[in-house]
């Protein structure tokens, strides 16, 4: 794999960032800022190993920014992990082209550092204040007429001409040609080489403080799953979730286990990580199957502030968060997929695994073997859940 830098292509955030239509700014100046590094495109092939600090899609876990040519022409897209490898799809104004569609290779965003090290940070901008703001601090990120942009209600991200002010996006396997009027509530990638983000915790964001900021940025409400590939050296434990706030009680002894996702044929499966010698260990079950060792590219859930979430993390039994009527704790989860802590024996040895809420099974890795167990079996298994906090603004 190569990195492609270009002075002509200006994408948009890395950090996920992005709440309900508002752009969250962080009003302290950075006195020391570097002089705006270069974009950084990963070359990939479809199907090879998936590349590290891509830039995420907010408000999805597995659709990142890619780059083709079809024709000549440039084609912003989505791509996605699955399994570790790279999978992609872009809308070519007929037809969606995934996969063998593609001839050649494709290319990754990538964003390797901060805004304090590299001069400017990726920020989703509504389409609208970008064209209102008109700023040299806010330039989008385009390849000739070409730019990214993301329609949030549908989870869908295509390519906007910025001259003609139309846009072309795949969804369900068929191409959407959108108008300017269609667009203002839609996202655009943009580099700020001006303002770092809110709720930012480089070194130089925490040496500030807080004392320093001037207004309350609005509170994120999105779970926040950072990416790491196994092997990696681990997090720091304080900012990723622990199952059960403690460490479990494993056949090999007290063990601390974090809430992990991972892509498999296109799946989201929820398991484990631990530290092994200061690296990234992970195990998942996907299709009966054990996934342990070199899985590739997975998502570590991040341990965020409360006040900077606006809800709290909680793990509640597993009967409580399928009762129909309303509740206080809802569960974390993909699709029909949640993090649980399974029982496994009579003597209570505990193991984070995955709770399916629609086909009500959990099932976990022992001892390199799938173990499942399904209905009432399952009830007393702790899932977690998050809550909004009674101090949470409405955004």
């Amino acid at each position: 794999m190569s990195k492609l830098p270009s002075d002509h292509f200006r994408l948009f955030s890395y950090f996920e960032r992005f709440v309900c239509g508002c752009r969250l700014r962080c009003p302290i100046r950075w006195a020391a800022m570097v002089p705006a590094d270069e974009d950084e495109w990963t070359v990939q092939a479809i199907g090879t190993p998936f590349p590290n600090n891509p830039v995420k899609v907010p408000g999805q876990q597995n659709m990142y920014v890619a780059l083709c040519y079809i024709h000549g022409q440039p084609l912003m897209g989505r791509a996605w992990n699955d399994g570790g490898v790279v999978q992609c799809a872009f809308a070519d104004g007929r037809e969606e082209l995934k996969g063998t569609d593609i001839s050649g290779a494709i290319q990754v965003l990538t964003y390797d550092g901060n805004h304090v090290t590299k001069g400017f940070f990726y920020e989703w901008m509504k389409y609208s204040d970008y064209i209102a703001k008109k700023s040299e601090f806010c330039t989008a990120l385009r390849c000739g007429s070409s730019a990214p942009i993301v329609w949030p209600d549908k989870g869908a991200l295509g390519t906007i001409n910025l001259e003609k002010r139309t846009a072309v996006i795949a969804r369900n396997q068929k191409c959407c040609t959108l108008t300017e009027a269609q667009l203002k509530d839609m996202l655009v990638l943009v580099r700020n080489t001006k303002e770092g983000p809110s709720h930012c915790e480089c070194p130089e964001c925490e040496r500030q403080g807080e004392s320093r900021k001037t207004t309350s940025p609005p509170l994120l409400m999105l779970n926040e799953w950072s990416d790491y590939r196994a092997g990696d050296a681990f997090p720091n434990p304080k900012k990723v979730i622990k199952a059960l706030n403690r460490p479990l009680n494993t056949k090999d002894g007290p063990q601390e286990q974090y809430v992990a996702l991972w892509y498999h044929f296109g799946n989201a499966v929820m398991g484990r990580v631990w530290c092994s010698r200061g690296k990234v260990a992970a195990a998942f079950v996907s299709m009966k199957k054990v996934f342990t060792g070199d899985v590739g590219s997975l998502q570590i859930l991040a341990q965020l502030s409360p006040t900077v979430a606006g809800f709290d993390y909680g793990w509640q039994p597993y009967r409580k968060i399928v009762l129909v009527e309303e509740k206080e704790w809802q569960p974390v989860h993909i699709s029909f997929v949640a993090p649980c802590v399974l029982i496994v024996d009579k003597e209570g040895h505990e193991y984070l695994g995955e709770a399916n809420l629609k086909e009500e099974y959990a099932h976990t890795v022992l001892g390199n073997k799938v173990f499942r167990l399904e209905g009432s079996a399952i009830s007393e298994f702790q899932v977690l859940c998050r809550k909004n906090r009674d101090d949470t603004i409405t955004i």
